[in-house]
């Protein structure tokens, strides 16, 4: 995984000696984390010192009904669910107006929100909020394309050209599994026109708009009703969390900018820490695609990045953990899940406003790197 960049100290400070502890070794108890009876969902509302305007973050939590005989969260959620708070307090202190998470051990659960929906509306956000995942889009994509793949309607080895005429400049051969791959990584493609071209393919070759085609393949299979796409004259629902940037010395709202034409505009896709986990457990089941395709999707071990899915290392079982990154103007968001979609992180940030000019890329390598140092946190407590 990429280093974790200098930001977010106590986050870091803790991270590191959750790491010390490895993933061996005969389990301790927590002396400082007794476990936890679970207790109906509770609200906290705290001062920020935050830039104007004053934002109110305030904090909702709900743990999941466990198991009648199992009361208590596990040290392994316990571990978790501390160093995920942590981050979420410095964030909401660094200026973001909103983190969501979503979290599963098995079959214990925990979700969190912190910050307020808008910097206008102060309506205190909520774990079921809907959130801009920006790239996220890639892997839900790479399905749909490998769904026509295995319906023979296309072939990876297929020059995009010859199925979208036109659409590269002449003589560039590209071929639909290199347009899969790694984004950024590509031959005079750009990764927001890789993303638009391989919506254009499934459009064309299903008929439909990208949205109808993801509902089908996707969404209505498995009752993501929260997930849609931001097309051009949709509306944004209520309950999309805002986002923002510095304009002229001022904080702008870009929550729903003018998208270019196409479904598939980076960006687009609008969900929740439900869905997107729901959807990366369904995908790592081979409840989407047949093996074959999944395992191409997943990549090798020592590649960088398979099709449309991304891979970090799982210390608790010397695997992968896999999923998928968003980094888009005002929003961040990483899902993360075990090969068997058994553990799971999913975090949404509502960056703190930046300037247009600057990239947040640093604080999308933080939130990737507290996600997968969360789930291993808990690595000598998983096979008790």
């Amino acid at each position: 995984m990429p280093e974790l960049p200098g930001k977010g100290f106590l986050t870091l400070a803790f991270v590191c000696g959750l790491m010390v502890c490895g993933c061996t070794g005969t389990p301790e108890p927590l002396p400082s984390q007794p476990s936890t009876q679970l207790r109906p969902p509770a609200t906290a509302t705290a001062v920020p010192s935050t830039p104007e305007p004053p934002l109110i973050p305030t904090v909702t939590e709900t743990p999941s009904t466990p198991p009648q005989d199992t009361p208590t969260f596990s040290p392994a959620l316990q571990e978790l669910r501390a160093t995920l708070e942590l981050f979420s307090r410095e964030k909401i202190e660094e200026g973001a107006s909103a983190v969501l998470m979503k979290v599963r051990v098995g079959r214990q659960e925990w979700t969190h929100a912190a910050g307020v929906r808008s910097r206008e509306g102060r309506i205190a956000a909520q774990p079921g909020d809907r959130f801009l995942v920006g790239q996220q889009l890639r892997t839900m994509l790479a399905v749909s394309v490998l769904r026509l793949a295995e319906e023979g309607r296309l072939s990876l080895d297929d020059p995009v050209t010859a199925l979208l005429p036109g659409s590269l400049a002449p003589g560039n051969q590209l071929t639909i599994r290199q347009l899969l791959g790694t984004p950024g990584n590509l031959p005079g493609v750009p990764s927001a026109q890789a993303d638009a071209l391989l919506g254009r393919l499934v459009e064309q070759l299903r008929g439909s708009t990208l949205d109808a085609a993801l509902r089908a393949d996707i969404l209505s299979p498995l009752g993501l009703h929260s997930t849609m796409l931001l097309v051009p004259d949709s509306v944004a629902p209520d309950d999309l969390v805002h986002g923002y940037l510095q304009v002229n010395g001022g904080t702008e709202d870009i929550t729903f900018p003018a998208a270019p034409g196409g479904g598939a505009s980076p960006g687009g896709l609008v969900t929740t820490v439900q869905d997107i986990s729901t959807f990366h457990a369904a995908l790592l089941k081979g409840q989407l695609l047949a093996p074959g395709n999944l395992i191409a999707m997943k990549g090798t071990v020592f590649g960088e990045y398979g099709l449309g899915l991304d891979h970090w290392d799982d210390r608790c079982t010397n695997g992968s953990y896999y999923g998928h990154a968003g980094d888009v103007p005002g929003y961040g968001s990483v899902a993360i899940s075990s090969a068997d979609g058994n553990r799971q992180v999913a975090i949404f940030v509502a960056y703190p406003p930046l300037p247009a000019s600057q990239p947040p890329s640093a604080l999308s390598l933080e939130m990737t790197g507290v996600a997968q140092v969360a789930l291993n946190s808990g690595c000598r407590f998983q096979f008790r």
